[in-house]
């Protein structure tokens, strides 16, 4: 019995859309928010050790 095609493959004209201005400012701030708590983060468990 074959298995069942979760996903069907996308016509290869929209295999890439250019994200748009927004969501490249929301994956920057996403990533820079993250990047500095876990500097916080390593900061804090340093002192307290």
């Amino acid at each position: 019995m074959p298995e069942p095609a979760l996903q069907k493959p996308l016509p290869e004209e929209e295999q890439y859309v250019e994200l748009m201005p927004a969501e490249k400012k929301l994956i920057g701030w996403s990533l820079g928010l993250g990047i500095v708590l876990l500097a916080i983060l390593i900061l804090a468990s340093r002192s307290l050790s």
